[in-house]
């Protein structure tokens, strides 16, 4: 009873379905409530109206905000897309992976490419005009993160490109928290064009370069800076892992965020769950096919530098750790892939 009525005492158990007041039929609403009830008198007739409990009706959350869907900004320049991190992104901590943000960078740069050129018979984006054996490759990626989002978060990504020197582009990465805008991380790529029949470079022509250029930033924007993205990666001076029809992609190779996932397999244990990836740098020296051995190792550096954040340097413990993949057979090994990852100590804001 809300308005602290009683019933009167002629009106018989709500669970008979029909109830009375006096000589006045009332019709019951819903049978199911039991907890809160409204008893309402009118001049010619009376209802019984219950009402079912907060607990049995309600929801937590009635309905998830929904990342917005890729578009370019205004001048048609640069892209941006959002992506929620799912569930199977996410480590223990239930903070995505450096890997799952890899594989968000590649799906923005496809989805722009699409954007931009459409797709060929074959389902891929191309620049139109541009000779179908060569191909655009990745020799260079490097991710820094200041911060991993989590389950649940809805993460913006946006990308450009531009050139770099006479025969390589580079594209860029910014990820940010969508509902707050507050930066996550950013990347850095450096692609070039190899023709596949003969496996060399190849030099797209002056004409197909300026209409490629025609949607790259009138100024050059680094997501990172410049003096932190052409540092070398030292010489290197073991379980091996099988390259599996699994871990190609739809181009057919082995793909960078595959070859990022290895290396991060040969992390020692006790730097692996007390510390956490915050940046990582590969160059890329050769192709690895499904079927091949592929060797992962890592040493300690030495190098002592300061974490930089989105606001500049900061500080902090952490360790930097070389990786080498290399793929081995009687002929002898080809190294695939060199990288350095700097790990910062968790703690408990971290």
């Amino acid at each position: 009873m809300l308005a602290g009525r009683r019933l009167p005492s002629d009106v018989p158990s709500l669970r008979q379905g029909t109830t009375w007041r006096g000589r006045i039929p009332c019709q019951l609403l819903s049978q199911t409530a039991r907890q809160r009830t409204r008893y309402n008198q009118p001049h010619s007739t009376c209802r019984v109206a219950t009402v079912e409990s907060y607990a049995e009706t309600d929801v937590a959350i009635n309905q998830f905000p929904g990342p917005s869907p890729g578009s370019f900004l205004p001048d048609k320049r640069s892209f941006r897309e959002e992506h929620r991190i799912r569930g199977y992104e996410v480590s223990p901590d239930q903070r995505a992976t450096v890997v799952t943000v890899a594989n968000l960078l590649q799906e923005v740069a496809g989805n722009h490419a699409v954007g931009l050129w459409g797709r060929t018979d074959e389902g891929f984006a191309s620049l139109p005009g541009m000779n179908k054996t060569v191909v655009f490759v990745m020799t260079r990626l490097q991710i820094r993160m200041y911060q991993y989002p989590k389950w649940g978060d809805i993460v913006g990504v946006e990308t450009y490109y531009t050139e770099e020197g006479r025969l390589a582009f580079r594209r860029d990465w910014k990820i940010t928290d969508a509902s707050t805008g507050a930066e996550l991380g950013a990347a850095t790529s450096t692609w070039v064009t190899i023709n596949m029949d003969t496996r060399r470079l190849a030099k797209i022509p002056d004409t197909l370069r300026r209409r490629f250029l025609r949607f790259a930033p009138e100024i050059s924007l680094h997501a990172l800076p410049v003096a932190e993205t052409k540092k070398k990666l030292p010489e290197m001076v073991l379980p091996g892992q099988v390259a599996r029809r699994s871990d190609m992609d739809m181009n057919g190779h082995i793909n960078n965020v595959t070859y990022l996932a290895w290396a991060l397999e040969s992390v020692p244990e006790n730097v692996y769950w007390t510390h956490e990836l915050y940046e990582v740098e590969l160059d890329f020296k050769a192709e690895c096919l499904a079927g091949n051995t592929v060797e992962a190792h890592c040493n300690f550096l030495d190098d002592e530098l300061p974490l930089a954040g989105p606001d500049g340097p900061g500080s902090g413990q952490h360790l930097q750790l070389l990786h080498l993949l290399q793929k081995c057979d009687e002929g002898g090994c080809t190294e695939l892939v060199r990288a350095r990852t700097t790990w910062r100590a968790i703690t408990k804001s971290t």
